[in-house]
């Protein structure tokens, strides 16, 4: 083991800022780290990333699947990204069906149509805030939408997104979760953004829509037994929970990362003006360079050994996807945001058996949003100065983005 004095805080706000350089030095110095005080260990090179997403059996998600959370028995609620195959893979199957090809290619002119709403809101401003009034506003209408929950929710589904996943500085657990019920011994569901959904699981049942509630309460899935069963309605919610959470805060700061990244990198912003038939591979590239999700955690079921080390069963560990992303050991000069990079796969979304379900959406709602905002305000310029983040378990991204426009 290389003597190093490297560390690496998840939950220090000064590292989430920036975590690049400190991603750097893990990966130079301490490809296997151990933090002593917080107990757990990470991964940071590209391949080594890779191979412990893929190693479902070693690293699994069922106890867990941020560090804050991590028990050393399976956590117990039905959320489908806390499980492990086999009984991941049969609720993935459900959910698969929302985001089929043909659904997804369907959703893209109501997409540009909304971004154009919401931009056409701030036209005439010198200066809007663009998380606030755009990027923080069109993916949880979308998914919301997608999943079936009436119009006019948007903006106080994403404040109480954020401030159930919100970690203090220095904490060790967030807001939401220090409850695991997701409906309590009283039957009350302990989310208000979700109480709503037993009265819309009742009106899809008496009239189905086009939407994933529809598919959840009409569904029937098997046992081991071979017998079929209705879902839960804590299982629903769940799915809900879990969907609609991942479709508002990935996209969100996914969005502002973009804007900030092309006034840095001007001549790329330039590329994308000349020819926007290039805004596919800059959603690609900017996934790699700023990963929305950048850390993967899991419960280590069995020992395993890399560069040497053995990391024991029974431990924590982080699996670095948004350093991976930045290994020069994979992809030439990793710190540059080259729009027409030659990249074969990037770890934004994860990879393996908990592959984001939503990838799909998220690249096309990305492109789409970006290439709005490009048409509408060519010459933006983001207030640097005045940028804000937002800490939260399981996303790195910008709480406040102001941008001017004239």
């Amino acid at each position: 083991m290389t003597i190093t004095d490297v560390y690496y805080d998840p939950y220090d706000y000064e590292i989430d800022a920036d975590p690049y350089p400190v991603w750097k030095r893990l990966r130079d110095e301490a490809p296997v780290y151990y933090n002593e005080k917080l107990d757990f260990w990470a991964l940071s090179r590209y391949d080594d990333v890779l191979s412990g997403l893929l190693d479902h059996e070693s690293f699994v998600s069922s106890h867990g699947i941020m560090l804050e959370i991590i028990t050393e028995e399976p956590y117990g609620i039905p959320m489908m990204i806390m499980m492990d195959p086999p009984e991941h893979t049969k609720l993935r199957k459900l959910v698969a069906r929302a985001f089929t090809p043909r659904r997804i290619a369907d959703l893209e002119v109501k997409i540009a149509s909304l971004a154009n709403d919401f931009l056409d809101r701030v036209e005439g401003q010198d200066e809007f805030d663009y998380v606030e009034h755009f990027a923080g506003l069109l993916p949880p209408t979308v998914i919301l939408s997608l999943v079936g929950y009436p119009d006019g929710h948007a903006k106080e589904f994403k404040e109480l997104t954020d401030q159930s996943l919100h970690v203090d500085e220095g904490a060790t657990t967030t807001h939401g979760q220090q409850n695991r019920q997701i409906v309590n011994d009283n039957g009350e569901i302990n989310n208000e953004a979700f109480a709503m959904i037993p009265e819309l699981m009742e009106m899809r049942l008496k009239a189905p829509q086009d939407d994933l509630l529809t598919g959840l309460v009409h569904a029937e899935i098997e046992e081991d037994d071979g017998k079929t069963r209705k879902l839960t309605l804590e299982e629903i919610l769940a799915f809900m929970q879990l969907i609609s959470s991942a479709g508002t805060e990935t996209v969100a700061r996914l969005l502002g990362f973009g804007v900030v990244a092309l006034q840095r990198f001007p001549d790329q912003r330039q590329l994308l003006l000349d020819d926007p038939s290039l805004m596919s591979n800059a959603v690609e590239e900017l996934m790699r360079f700023e990963a929305p999700s950048p850390t993967q955690s899991r419960w280590v079921a069995r020992d395993v050994e890399y560069h040497g080390i053995t990391i024991p069963a029974g431990s924590k560990i982080s699996l670095l996807n948004g350093a991976a992303d930045r290994d020069e050991r994979h992809f030439p000069d990793p710190d540059a945001f080259d729009v027409r990079r030659d990249i074969d796969r990037q770890l934004a979304f994860g990879y393996g058996a908990h592959f984001c379900i939503g990838a799909a959406l998220a690249r096309m709602e990305t492109r789409v949003a970006l290439a709005e905002t490009l048409k509408r305000h060519p010459n933006y310029e983001v207030d640097e100065s005045r940028l804000e983040f937002v800490h939260t378990a399981t996303v790195r991204g910008y709480k406040s983005v102001p941008m001017r426009v004239r």
